[in-house]
Formats: structure tokens, C-alpha cells, sequence
């Protein structure tokens, strides 16, 4: 709801933070994206495409093996 010349009503509640609140919510966030293991230089799409390649090629050599050995 708007009155006019007034905040949302939502805003009523909004603060600002603190520099000790912004540093712990940066804190947090590069935390989180430590757990990711990703490398900030390169899209999430990218590790995933590289992710799924080398797991193709994996299921390749397997397939080579088992075709190898039912060669024999």
C-alpha cells in the first residue's frame, strides 16, 4: 500500500545494514561459494559441460574395456 509522499508499506521495515552485517554476509557468501568448489573465472554452465564430458569419456574407456575383455 502507497499513500502519497510515503514509503511502501514494506519498506517501513527495511534497514540499513551495518558495515559488521555486510561483512558477515560477505563472509558467508564466499563461504558458500567455497563449497561449490567452483572457480569464480568460469561459468557454472562450463564446469558442468567440462563435468559431463569427462564423465562420457569415462563410460568410454569403460565400454572399450568391456569390450575388450569379452573379446578375448
Amino acid at each position: 500500500m502507497r499513500r502519497s509522499g510515503r514509503y511502501h508499506l514494506g519498506m517501513a521495515y527495511a534497514t540499513k545494514l551495518t558495515k559488521s552485517e555486510v561483512e558477515r554476509r560477505r563472509a558467508a557468501a564466499e563461504r558458500a561459494r567455497g563449497m561449490l568448489g567452483r572457480d569464480p573465472s568460469r561459468s557454472f554452465s562450463d564446469e558442468l559441460i567440462a563435468e559431463r564430458r569427462a564423465e562420457a569419456r569415462a563410460e568410454d574407456r569403460e565400454e572399450e574395456a568391456r569390450q575388450h575383455r569379452a573379446g578375448r
